[in-house]
């Protein structure tokens, strides 16, 4: 669910969920408890489920939303440390 994203990334992510706009989904408690654990381990400590929603939330948002000139999804432009302007993204 989270490979590839390092603990830098997540907390990107987060910073991102506040801006979110439109519909969201929210999943289900089996998804939360699963993304739980994996980010108490890539965080090395305890994760509240609400944090854990937040970021599984932006991450579905991210993964689904495109730069409107370069085609580039919102999570790429993450990872590659770009500036991110939500109004770029479609």
């Amino acid at each position: 669910m989270f490979q590839g994203l390092s603990k830098q990334h997540l907390k990107q992510l987060h910073k991102k969920w506040k801006r979110i706009y439109g519909t969201i989904t929210v999943p289900n408690h089996s998804l939360v408890a699963k993304g739980r654990k994996e980010l108490e381990a890539i965080f090395h400590g305890s994760v509240h489920s609400k944090y854990t929603r937040e970021i599984l939330q932006a991450l579905d948002y991210a993964r689904n939303h495109y730069h409107f000139l370069t085609g580039a999804s919102m999570l790429d432009d993450i990872i590659s440390h770009k500036r991110i302007d939500f109004n770029d993204y479609r």
